[in-house]
């Protein structure tokens, strides 16, 4: 059947993640993608946490740059989600240290707007190597469009890179 002649439906289900048999026979949803969530709001990360994994994605939470490091050396993410306003280490200087130990790191920074300052802060993390940046409140559907466009360039540049859950 091509695909102007398929329902709605039948294209939806075609667009959800792939399944797997899982123990108890019940299909489960494979994993799109692993992300790092690091925001020093709990409300935030609920937030975010919420919309990820409702999209099938794997996430592990940071409360700081710092704790982000650990959790990034501990068990690697496809994405990293980066507030740059954090207690301890801000996320522009974990970005660096991210980068610099990490090359092939995928960083996504996030701010609320204040102004110039969140222009320049956000600017600031692009030069300290986010390759993209997102304000703050984030919209889902920006979100996840960007994470589906990173996900996707660096499955196509390293077919086997995507970190898997075991």
């Amino acid at each position: 059947m091509n695909r102007s002649k398929r329902s709605r439906s039948q294209r939806r289900r075609a667009a959800d993640p792939p399944t797997a048999p899982h123990r108890n026979g019940r299909p489960e949803a494979v994993v799109r993608a692993r992300v790092l969530v690091v925001d020093d709001h709990s409300d935030t990360r609920d937030l975010l946490v919420t919309i990820l994994k409702t999209e099938g994605y794997d996430v592990a939470l940071a409360g700081d740059g710092e704790l982000a490091m650990g959790c990034y050396r501990e068990r690697p993410a496809d994405v990293v989600l980066m507030d740059l306003y954090m207690p301890r280490k801000d996320g522009v200087t974990a970005i660096r240290e991210l980068r610099g130990e990490f090359p092939d790191v995928v960083i996504v920074a996030m701010s609320g707007d204040a102004g110039t300052i969140w222009r320049d802060a956000l600017a600031e993390a692009r030069a300290a190597g986010a390759q993209l940046t997102l304000r703050k409140p984030i919209e889902p559907w920006v979100l996840l469009r960007a994470l589906e466009g990173l996900v996707a360039a660096r499955r196509s540049m390293h077919p086997t890179a995507l970190h898997r859950t075991a």
